[in-house]
């Protein structure tokens, strides 16, 4: 049913759907309308003619009884039953049967309709206020099927008090509404479908030059700024329209291209400052490597400076080679050469490469490789997979102090999921969402003093990107961080029967613990 509803219709269904509810509620009302109306004309005649012929015919016996006043009792009846049957000259009655009551018994001109038929409300009616009343009813069991009208009236004589019920069929009528109801069926079946057609017509018609607007929309969106409304010289209103759209997309591919030239311009200098640095930086790198080398033979102060150099030499060459990566992946000049990895060997070599950083803030490193559902093998480039893994873990042994890092290695189906967690600090809330953004510290002080560039995360998730990867963090603060890196997995090669014996059991859970503390 969600599928139907109106806000997934599209503009044309929903015009459509509203213009026919408002086409059959208005064809229900008038139909119904029509339908009284007529019915109450047709059951009003009906009901003078057959009030006019029952007066006739009571006023009639009543004259007849006073003129045959010595009349026997037990021939009454038979008399007035025959006085309101006959119609003396008037034509033959409408009505189908008659029920004439006395003070003992009674008879009917028709054997299918008795007494009993005859609703008690109208009985007590014409008995108690001596007047003619009428009611509608069901024909009773055994007679026609249809409505008929009873009409009761009083029959009053010095012979004695009668009463005479009268049946007459509304065949007539209700053959005419069932008519009406099939006319207006068909009518408003037919308006129905014309106002529909002619509706579907006309939206189409109207909506054709919104369609329009949306196919350049999309082209826009794809990239095609060329792309504009044809519709702009007429002086309609969507004339008016695709003129102002024109204008303004006109306006955002100026602003686009001016804002790739800044990009395009900013990408070269960094990319073309970082090259020019690379050979002065050479040449004092020589000059600071030779000083660190000789400084047991300087003063104090300037061991202290050949250190500090050396450091920040350091600090200075990795910030450049930082800067030639993101350079590199702003020109879209990356070129992976992916291979077989084993994610459980490479993050051995990380955690080996990072024992010393570990040992020097006492934090105890834990590889865990969980082989349960297949080795970690990923098609991938390992250089690149390398640095996106030695910056997560070195950034969680930095974040440490005198506590543990944990990095577990699984496969789960068909991906390769890899979590590095801490007991650090933890990263506050409001900087989650720009942990990855270039030059970004969520402690700045903090990292200055261990001498982070603030592009290690944005690198390590263009790299996890071009593995068509993904890579999230969560943290707590006062509890740690994890991030977690999830890479599509590779299926192993085939190997050779000694080569099976030799990698041992594959469902086993391996563990090992680097102590750096």
């Amino acid at each position: 049913m969600h599928r139907f509803a109106p806000s997934r219709l599209d503009l044309r269904a929903r015009v459509v759907l509203f213009t026919s509810a408002i086409v059959v509620v208005s064809l229900l009302l008038l139909g119904t309308a029509l339908h009284a109306l007529l019915a109450r004309s047709l059951y009003t005649q009906q009901y003078r003619q057959a009030a006019y012929e029952v007066d006739r015919l009571r006023t009639q016996a009543a004259t007849t009884l006073a003129a045959a006043g010595d009349l026997p009792e037990p021939q009454v009846e038979p008399r007035i039953m025959e006085q309101l049957t006959s119609g003396q000259g008037s034509g033959n009655p409408s009505f189908t049967a008659v029920v004439l009551v006395g003070s003992e018994r009674s008879q009917s001109s028709d054997e299918r309709f008795k007494i009993a038929d005859v609703p008690p409300g109208l009985v007590n009616h014409v008995f108690i206020r001596n007047e003619i009343a009428a009611v509608y009813m069901d024909a009773p069991q055994g007679a026609p099927s249809g409505r008929m009208l009873v009409l009761g009236a009083p029959i009053r004589s010095q012979l004695g008090d009668y009463q005479a019920y009268f049946f007459y069929p509304l065949t007539f009528q209700e053959a005419t509404l069932g008519l009406l109801s099939n006319f207006l069926l068909i009518v408003g079946v037919g308006l129905l479908a014309a106002v529909v057609i002619m509706t579907a017509i006309s939206i189409g018609r109207v909506l054709k030059p919104i369609q329009r607007a949306r196919d350049v929309a999309e082209e826009i969106a794809a990239g095609n700024l060329t792309a504009r409304i044809p519709e702009a010289t007429t002086q309609d209103d969507f004339g008016r329209l695709a003129e102002s759209f024109n204008r303004m997309t006109d306006a955002l591919a100026q602003k686009i291209g001016e804002l790739e030239h800044v990009s395009n311009l900013q990408a070269r200098f960094v990319s073309d400052v970082s090259h020019e640095l690379r050979t002065p930086l050479a040449t004092v790198r020589m000059a600071a490597d030779y000083i660190h080398a000789a400084r047991a033979g300087l003063p104090a102060d300037a061991q202290r400076a050949a250190v500090l150099l050396e450091r920040e030499l350091e600090r200075f060459e990795n910030l450049l080679e930082d800067l030639l990566e993101i350079s590199r992946f702003d020109a879209g000049v990356i070129a992976l050469e992916p291979v077989e990895v084993d994610l459980a060997s490479l993050l051995d070599e990380v955690v080996d490469a990072l024992d010393a950083i570990a040992h020097g803030r006492k934090v105890n490193v834990t590889l865990r490789v969980d082989r349960g559902e297949g080795p970690p093998l990923v098609a991938a480039d390992p250089r690149r997979l390398d640095r996106v893994f030695s910056n997560l873990v070195k950034n969680a042994i930095e974040h440490t102090s005198e506590g543990a890092v944990q990095v577990d290695v699984a496969r789960r189906g068909g991906e390769v999921v890899v979590a590095v967690e801490d007991e650090g600090e933890g990263i506050p809330a409001e900087d989650l969402h720009h942990i990855f953004e270039r030059f970004y510290r969520a402690d700045v002080h903090r990292a200055r003093t261990l001498g982070g560039t603030g592009l290690g995360l944005a690198i390590a998730l263009e790299n996890v990107n071009l593995h068509r990867g993904s890579i999230t963090v969560t943290s707590t603060v006062g509890q740690g961080s994890a991030f977690t890196v999830v890479l599509p997995a590779a299926e192993p090669q085939p190997k050779d029967a000694e080569d099976e014996e030799e990698a041992g059991d594959p469902t086993a859970t391996e563990t090992e613990v680097v102590v750096g503390g």
